[in-house]
C-alpha cells in the first residue's frame, strides 16, 4: 500500500483503505478501482491524497492505531455533539456516546502496544474539526499510554482531547475559515474558544472537573506565554501538555484556508526547536518515540536523487526507515545499512 496525493491518482488505481466523510459515511471502499468520476469528487470534497494497492508496494502494510470502525464512530460522534443543540434531554445520551467512544480509542491503543503515529489522515477538508479532534485524541491518548497512565487517566485524557475543541461550536464557520488576518476583535474571539468550551462541558454535562480544566488549559505555554490564563510549567494539568502538543502537531500537518499542510518531519522539527518554551519537554520526549517524520507507504526523496516508499519506522530513528527503492526496487535499511551511511532523506512527497 502506498500514499499518492490527489494530483497523482489515476483511474484503475486500486484504493488501499476506505475512504469516509466527517458524517462517518462511506464514500469509497478498499479495493474500489478509481474513475475519473471518482478521482473528481474525491477531489472536490478536498482529499489530499489517497491510499493504493499496487505490486510495487505489495507486502507494506501500515499497522493502524486505532481500528477504521472506531476511527469513524468517534468523527460521528463528534459531529453530533458539535452540531447539537445541547439540550438538556439530549446530554446525557450524548456524554455516555462520548464515554463509549473513548473507551473504544483507548482499548484499541492498549491492544496495539509499541504502534506508531504512522500514516497520513486522510481528512474532508470541510469536516476538518471533526477530524483534528479525533486525531488529537488518538495521539494524546497514545502519548498517555507511554508514560503509563492508569485508565481512569487515560480515560481522562483522551475525553478532554477528543473535545478540546469543543468551544469553537460557539464560533462562526467565516471566523474559522478565513484566510486573512484577524482583527483585534476577532483574534478575541477565537482566543476565547477554550473558557467557551469549558463552561459549556460544566453546564450540560457531567464529565470529571478536570476534563473541563484541561480543555480550559490546552493552549497554554510550557513558559507561560500561553492563553487564557497564562499557566505555566507543572502549573498547567498534564493533560493539557499533552494536548497541545497533539493539537499542534496534527493542526500543523493539515491543510487549512490559512496555510498549506507542513510536512511532518518539519513539524517534528518546530516541535523539538520550542522544548521548554511552547512544550514540556517531558512530553516531546515521549512523542519523539510514537510519531513518524516519514510515514509508512509514503514516497520520498533521497539525497542521492533517487525515490523511495518508507516501509518502516524505527522508534528511536525516526528520521532512518526502511525504504524501498522505486529505480532499483532495492530494500535499503537508512538505521542499520553500512551502505546507505551518507544517504539521507531530503524530502517527504505529498
Amino acid at each position: 500500500m502506498r500514499y499518492v496525493p490527489m494530483n497523482l491518482a489515476e483511474p484503475g488505481m486500486a484504493l488501499g483503505q476506505d475512504v469516509y466523510d466527517g458524517n462517518g459515511q462511506l464514500l469509497a471502499a478498499r479495493h474500489l478501482i478509481l474513475d475519473k468520476e471518482y478521482i473528481k469528487a474525491l477531489l472536490n470534497l478536498g482529499f489530499p491524497g489517497l491510499y493504493v494497492d499496487d505490486e510495487f508496494t505489495e507486502g507494506i502494510r501500515i499497522q493502524q492505531i486505532v481500528s477504521p470502525q472506531v476511527r469513524r464512530e468517534a468523527i460521528r460522534g463528534v459531529r453530533e455533539l458539535f452540531i447539537s443543540n445541547a439540550c438538556d434531554e439530549d446530554s446525557a445520551a450524548e456524554e455516555a456516546r462520548i464515554k463509549k467512544l473513548v473507551l473504544e480509542v483507548i482499548e484499541d491503543i492498549l491492544r496495539n502496544g509499541d504502534a506508531m503515529y504512522n500514516m497520513l489522515d486522510l481528512k474532508v477538508y470541510d469536516d476538518y474539526t471533526y477530524f483534528h479532534s479525533v486525531n488529537v485524541a488518538v495521539l494524546s491518548a497514545m502519548m498517555g499510554a507511554q508514560m503509563c497512565m492508569t485508565k481512569q487517566e487515560l480515560t481522562i485524557l483522551t475525553t478532554a482531547a477528543m473535545l478540546h475543541d469543543i468551544g469553537k461550536k460557539f464560533l462562526s464557520t467565516e471566523l474559522l475559515n478565513t484566510p486573512k488576518l484577524l482583527d483585534e476583535k476577532e483574534k478575541q474571539e477565537l482566543l476565547d474558544h477554550p473558557r467557551l468550551g469549558c463552561d459549556f462541558l460544566k453546564q450540560h454535562f457531567h464529565f470529571p472537573s478536570m476534563v473541563c480544566l484541561s480543555v480550559l488549559e490546552h493552549h497554554e505555554w510550557y513558559n507561560g506565554e500561553g492563553y487564557p490564563l497564562h499557566k505555566k510549567g507543572d502549573d498547567i494539568s498534564i493533560y493539557a501538555r499533552i494536548i497541545k502538543l497533539a493539537d499542534v502537531f496534527d493542526a500543523m500537518c493539515s491543510k487549512r484556508p490559512y496555510h498549506e499542510p507542513v510536512q511532518p518531519a518539519d513539524v517534528v522539527e518546530y516541535i523539538m526547536g520550542r522544548m521548554g518554551s511552547e512544550f514540556d519537554p517531558n512530553v516531546v520526549t515521549v512523542f519523539l518515540n510514537r510519531i513518524v517524520a516519514y510515514p509508512v507507504g509514503c514516497e520520498v526523496e533521497l539525497s542521492n536523487g533517487q525515490h523511495a516508499i518508507v516501509m518502516e519506522n524505527f522508534s528511536d530513528f525516526i528520521l532512518r526507515p526502511r525504504i524501498k527503492i522505486v529505480e532499483t526496487e532495492k530494500i535499503v535499511n537508512l538505521m542499520e545499512d553500512e551502505d546507505a551511511r551518507n544517504i539521507t532523506i531530503t524530502k517527504l512527497l505529498i
